[in-house]
């Protein structure tokens, strides 16, 4: 931009001293011929015994007036040029608009710029979008059917106490994967020796050929538990819990009814892929008034893993 204003400023000052020069040229000649007249005029005087007769003042009048005729001439042309002559503050005021038009072409070649820049970033976005458009659905889908069908659990009252509620009641694991139900620990007559019901497996839901694991490393009866195990989960095991069926609630129940709503605490430990079946079951555990509580889990190789302190499971 300044490149190009120092070029524009150069061409009008070269535009100003072509004039000057022209004002120049005039004045020399009008001063030379005002030399030229003065010059006659002296030499008429000087002479003028020997050149005036009679008859001459009339050639002498009329010479004089043709150089008079001449100077005006060039006076009017000097007046002329100086009329066409472009004054400075509109010069000044055509380089400033002439600036500011350059700054509002600057700003619009920035804003389309942005704008096309918006737009590439735009239809990237839209392609994105439309690649994601199809998974979002199917989730939103899936919300929705969860919430029609929490929708339709009319009375009921779900519980999910708070730490202090719990303490002092003995966790009983319970495994959602697959969306299905895996009561690891039999939990039958077994309420006083909480050590060996968390050692004891269920073989329908726990693989036994995988040498489930169960590291008692203290089990003290009033307190003071430590254990560390590793479950392998049956593939074909467990209680399915499949949506718009109920006959696994009734064996669910079944095995509700072995613990104590005083001493018992209903720990859910939930894989990414059960989620819609965690809603169906914390329903039917609210529903008998067990405690219940929620964590979630990685079950990648199948195995369950937890690490139980003081009655306290830790989910790995």
């Amino acid at each position: 931009m300044s490149r190009r204003s120092g070029k524009r400023r150069r061409s009008g000052e070269d535009e100003f001293r072509s004039l000057d020069l022209l004002l120049d040229t005039i004045c020399n000649m009008f001063g030379m011929f005002i030399f030229i007249g003065m010059v006659v005029a002296l030499l008429a005087s000087a002479r003028s015994q020997q050149l005036i007769t009679p008859g001459t003042p009339a050639l002498v009048i009329d010479a004089l007036a043709a150089d008079r005729e001449v100077v005006q001439r060039l006076r009017e042309r000097v007046q002329q040029a100086e009329a066409k002559a472009i004054p400075d503050a509109v010069v000044d005021q055509a380089r400033g608009q002439l600036a500011s038009l350059q700054v509002s072409t600057e700003e619009v070649e920035r804003r389309t710029k942005a704008m096309q820049r918006l737009f590439k970033e735009g239809s990237e976005r839209i392609e994105v979008i439309a690649l994601e458009l199809p998974r979002l659905r199917a989730e939103v889908k899936r919300m929705q059917t969860e919430i029609d069908a929490q929708a339709k659990v009319a009375g009921a009252q779900l519980r999910a106490p708070r730490r202090r509620a719990v303490e002092g009641l003995m966790p009983v694991q319970v495994v959602l994967w697959h969306d299905r139900i895996y009561w690891i620990n039999p939990w039958i007559d077994r309420l006083d020796e909480p050590c060996r019901a968390w050692s004891e497996w269920n073989s329908e839901a726990v693989d036994l050929a995988a040498n489930p694991i169960c590291e008692i490393r203290e089990c003290f009866r009033g307190g003071g538990q430590w254990l560390i195990r590793s479950v392998p989960l049956r593939a074909d095991g467990g209680i399915a819990a499949p949506e718009g069926d109920t006959a696994w609630k009734s064996v669910l129940l079944k095995l509700l009814s072995h613990l104590r709503a005083d001493r018992h605490v209903i720990s859910l430990k939930v894989a990414p892929d059960s989620h819609a079946a965690f809603s169906r079951v914390r329903d039917a555990i609210a529903e008998t008034g067990m405690a219940y509580d929620v964590s979630p889990i990685r079950l990648d190789d199948g195995v369950y893993r937890d690490e139980i302190r003081d009655g306290v499971a830790t989910a790995q």
